[in-house]
């Protein structure tokens, strides 16, 4: 296969076994590094899969030679993956660990876009009062009903780039629930796709009470 080609090509010219892909692949660690390069165009150094985003960074035990891998490449090839107190984990634990860091890379990047938008906003709508808004988001990780239908409207209506999904509502408050069962339809449909499954079910459920 042309991949398991270029993968021991990649991984015999950092590594001090030149021979056997398994001790080869044995050591590296991965050790919890990881980056955000926000646009997926780099290329997995291991396996020169492209259009990487997320990168995770893996150390030569013997060389501290790296490399910047794909997240799934941790897993296929059984990249030790080493805790916080320095323990190797069982395999198991370390495809878990893998993915909460994954994860964690996905949710702070919508973290970010949903700022940089809000900022972005603020900066062409005089009336637009950021500080209020970005302090609930960073309290709850979400907004109100009302909260969202305000700023989803008015970043359409300033023409500001954001992504929908990623600005989520919280209905763990019952006054939140009652805000999103009086609001109009066309409020409602302008939020829709910020709302979680179970949401649009609890709102579909209570409306077919009425």
């Amino acid at each position: 296969m042309k991949w398991m080609h270029r993968v021991r090509h990649n991984i015999f010219s950092v590594s001090v076994e030149r021979n056997d892909l398994r001790k080869a692949l044995d050591e590296w660690i991965y050790e919890g590094n990881m980056y955000d390069i926000e646009i997926a165009e780099e290329v997995c150094e291991l396996c020169d899969h492209s259009n990487i985003r997320y990168q995770f960074e893996i150390i030569n035990i013997h060389n501290k030679n790296k490399l910047l891998i794909g997240s799934e490449c941790i897993n296929k090839f059984k990249i030790s993956v080493i805790d916080k107190t320095g323990n190797k984990l069982s395999n198991e634990e370390a495809k878990k660990k893998v993915n909460q860091d994954r994860n964690k890379l996905v949710t702070d990047a919508k973290i970010r876009g949903v700022i940089n938008s809000l900022v972005q906003l603020s900066k062409v709508d005089e009336n637009f009062e950021i500080d209020s808004f970005i302090k609930y988001f960073k309290e709850n990780g979400a907004f109100t009903p009302k909260q969202l239908f305000t700023l989803i409207w008015r970043l359409g209506k300033y023409k500001v780039e954001f992504k929908k999904s990623n600005f989520k509502l919280s209905l763990k408050r019952s006054n939140n629930k009652q805000q999103l069962f009086e609001m109009e339809d066309w409020k409602v449909k302008t939020i829709w796709e910020c709302l979680s499954s179970s949401q649009k079910e609890i709102y579909n459920s209570k409306k077919r009470v009425y």
